[in-house]
């Protein structure tokens, strides 16, 4: 979780960040925190293989929202808001999410980075990790799967869209007069032309930089079974 979240106006409805979006009966949501993807049989997509001296560590993670997590979250602001159920609408949070990083740490509190890996760019934002291990990150793997924080987590840096801004339009004027004389045996006739050009331009720009928030999950914390 970030600290941002509550400052941008988010609360905390059924352990799930939300808040208010410009359209009216309609809200924005973000996960709290990272977790494991679950595969088509409910699964949690994570594995340890170990074969004679080597270890080989295979897991999926996921930035997202069940989709009964969800509707029950509808529900509850249905009834905060004295609405429909139908009329309410909650949309993911515009943000950009590039990619999530694989930790080990100390059990300190201190961590080091293991693997990198870019998201699926779109909710709930699927990273792959395929690391081989060697025995002392082996050895922290295994605690963190007897429940023991501080040795291996999951990161991820998500920066929200920046608001478009359009800028003040930019007038371009240019004007060219030719005077000619034609003179003939009888007499002179005097012409002119002109020319005259205004040219409107309209830009956008992303306004004010945006800051990368971290969202960081334990691996204690997943909910795989004890090994």
């Amino acid at each position: 979780m970030s600290a941002g979240d509550t400052k941008n106006g988010y609360e905390d409805i059924l352990g799930v960040w939300v808040a208010p979006a410009d359209e009216a009966a309609t809200w924005h949501y973000r996960a709290r925190s990272p977790g494991l993807a679950s595969g088509a049989d409910g699964r949690p997509q994570f594995a340890l293989v170990s074969v004679g001296s080597v270890v080989m560590l295979a897991l999926t993670s996921a930035w997202g929202v069940s989709a009964a997590t969800l509707d029950a979250i509808r529900i509850e602001l249905a009834a905060r808001a004295q609405l429909p159920l139908e009329r309410v609408t909650l949309r993911q949070a515009p943000v950009t999410v590039d990619g999530a990083s694989l930790m080990l740490g100390d059990g300190k509190g201190a961590y080091v980075s293991l693997a990198d890996s870019k998201s699926s760019g779109v909710p709930p934002y699927h990273a792959a990790f395929n690391v081989m291990l060697d025995g002392e990150q082996a050895a922290k793997v295994r605690k963190a799967l007897l429940g023991e924080h501080g040795w291996m987590a999951v990161r991820y840096a998500v920066t929200d869209a920046a608001p478009m801004r359009r800028s003040a339009s930019t007038y371009q004027t240019e004007s060219v007069r030719v005077d000619v004389s034609l003179r003939s045996n009888d007499d002179e006739e005097a012409m002119s032309a002109g020319r005259y050009r205004q040219s409107q331009v309209e830009t956008d720009d992303a306004g004010t930089a945006v800051e990368t928030q971290q969202y960081t999950a334990d691996a204690a914390d997943w909910g795989l079974p004890r090994s």
